[in-house]
C-alpha cells in the first residue's frame, strides 16, 4: 500500500507534531536521542537560520497513522571549483565545523517493520520533486546496521540515482552485563588491568576524600555545566587547542538540550571531586535503556599515573549496570580511552546520492583532479 506524504517547511508546524514524532521514535527499531524532537528541534532553533537552510520535514502516513519521518533540510553547497549544488541532508547535520554538534545515529524514522515502505515512499517523493529541485542527497552519521540504511540504498539505486556508500568512524560501546565484575572479566587482560589499576591508584591517592556529584536540579545543572566546560577546556588546552564549548552556538544548543533532558530525567551530568576540587566530568544521555556518553573533561593537575577520566567512566558504567541499563555507548570517535573501556565498536556509514547530470559529472571530475594533484605533491 502506497503511503501518503506531507512535507513541512514551517518550523512551527514541525513543532506541533512533537508528540506524534516522539511516539513514532518509540515505535521504531532505532529510538535514538539524536532523532528525537528534543534534539532536532533544538538544532533547528540554533542552526536553522544559517546558510539559507529550508526545512523539508517529511511525514509518511498509512491512513491517519504516522509510520515514518524523513527529517531533512535543503541548502546550497559549493563544490570545488565553484560549482553550486542544491543539497538535501539530515536535519541535525552540516553545521559549521567550529560549531559541530556531531550527532550520531541520524536517519529515517520508521515504524518497526515499515522501513522498506518508508524508504520507498521517501525515494518516490524525491523523484517526483516533492522536496524541491536537488542536486545531491548527503546522509551522514548513520548506524551501518540500521535496517533502514540498506533498504534506502536499494531504493535509491532502483530509482536510477548514482549512490555512494561511505564508511565513517565507529562508536565504541559496551553491552552491559549483570555485574561490574562481569564487565571487567569481558575485557582483554591488558585493558582489565588498566581499569583495575586506575581505580586502585585513584583510591590510594584520594584517601577517601572523593565525592561523585550528579545534577538533579536546575541549580545543580548550572554548577555541573560550569565544571564540565572548565574541565573540557583544560583537557584541550593540554593539546594546544580550544574545546567545543568555545563556540557560542554549541553552548546555546546544549543549554537548551540539557535543560530539556533534565526535565525528562534523561540527563546524567556527573562530576568527580577530590578534597573538594573537581577533577573529571561526564555529560551522558540516558535514552531507551542506554547510556550515551556525549562529552567530558578532566584535569591534568594530578599526580602521574592518576587517571580521573577512566575512573569516572568506570563509576558511570557501574551505575548503569546497577540501574539495569543495556548499553554504554561512547558515541563517535576512536580515542584510546574509549577503545580501552569498550567491548565492541558499532560502525557508522553515510550515503550520497545524485542524479546523473552535467553538474554531477563536473563535480566528480574536479574532485578526481584534486585527488591526483594531492597524490603527485605527496610523491615529490
Amino acid at each position: 500500500m502506497a503511503l501518503d506524504t506531507r512535507v513541512i517547511d514551517d518550523p512551527g508546524e514541525m513543532t506541533r507534531w512533537r508528540d506524534a514524532w516522539r511516539d513514532l521514535c518509540a515505535r521504531s527499531a532505532s529510538d535514538q536521542p539524536t532523532r528525537s524532537p528534543l534534539w532536532l528541534g533544538a538544532w533547528w532553533r540554533v542552526f536553522g537560520g544559517l546558510d539559507g537552510r529550508k526545512l523539508r520535514f517529511t511525514l509518511f502516513f498509512e491512513g491517519n497513522r504516522l509510520v515514518g519521518i524523513a527529517p531533512l533540510v535543503a541548502r546550497r553547497k559549493w563544490h570545488v571549483p565553484a560549482i553550486p549544488f542544491r543539497r538535501l541532508e539530515w536535519l541535525g547535520s552540516g553545521e559549521p565545523e567550529a560549531d559541530e554538534i556531531c550527532s550520531e545515529y541520524l536517519g529515517l524514522i520508521s515504524e518497526r517493520g515499515r522501513e522498506a515502505d518508508v524508504a520507498e515512499a521517501f525515494v518516490a517523493i524525491l523523484a517526483r520533486g516533492g522536496l524541491g529541485s536537488w542536486d545531491e542527497l548527503v546522509l551522514t552519521a548513520m548506524d551501518a546496521g540500521d535496517p533502514t540504511l540498506s533498504v534506502l540504498e536499494q531504493a535509491l539505486e532502483g530509482a536510477g540515482y548514482s549512490v555512494e556508500k561511505v564508511a565513517a568512524s565507529g562508536c565504541p560501546y559496551i553491552v552491559l552485563p549483570k555485574s561490574f565484575d562481569a564487565y571487567l572479566a569481558s575485557l582483554p587482560s591488558g585493558r582489565r588491568y588498566l581499569v583495575k589499576r586506575s581505580l586502585k591508584d585513584f583510591d590510594r591517592w584520594a584517601a577517601g576524600e572523593t565525592e561523585l556529584h550528579e545534577a538533579r536540579t536546575e541549580a545543580e545543572l548550572e554548577v555541573g555545566k560550569r565544571v564540565l566546560e572548565a574541565l573540557h577546556a583544560e583537557r584541550w588546552r593540554a593539546a594546544g587547542k580550544q574545546g567545543v564549548f568555545a563556540s557560542a552556538r554549541f553552548r546555546a544548543f546544549h543549554d537548551e538540550v540539557m535543560e530539556a533532558l533534565l526535565r525528562e530525567r534523561a540527563l546524567e551530568l556527573l562530576w568527580l571531586t577530590v578534597r573538594g576540587q573537581p577533577i573529571a566530568a561526564a555529560y551522558n544521555l540516558i535514552w531507551n535503556g542506554r547510556v550515551h556518553f556525549y562529552q567530558g573533561g578532566r584535569t591534568f593537575d594530578v599526580p602521574k599515573g592518576i587517571r580521573p577520566g577512566i575512573v569516572l567512566h568506570a563509576r558511570a558504567i557501574r551505575r548503569a549496570i546497577d540501574a539495569g541499563l543495556s548499553e554504554y555507548d561512547f558515541l563517535g570517535g576512536t580515542s584510546q580511552y574509549k577503545l580501552d573501556l569498550a567491548t565492541n565498536v558499532r560502525p557508522l556509514a553515510g550515503l550520497r546520492a545524485a542524479p546523473f547530470h552535467l553538474a554531477e559529472r563536473a563535480r566528480g571530475a574536479a574532485e578526481r583532479g584534486l585527488a591526483l594533484v594531492r597524490q603527485l605533491r605527496g610523491t615529490q
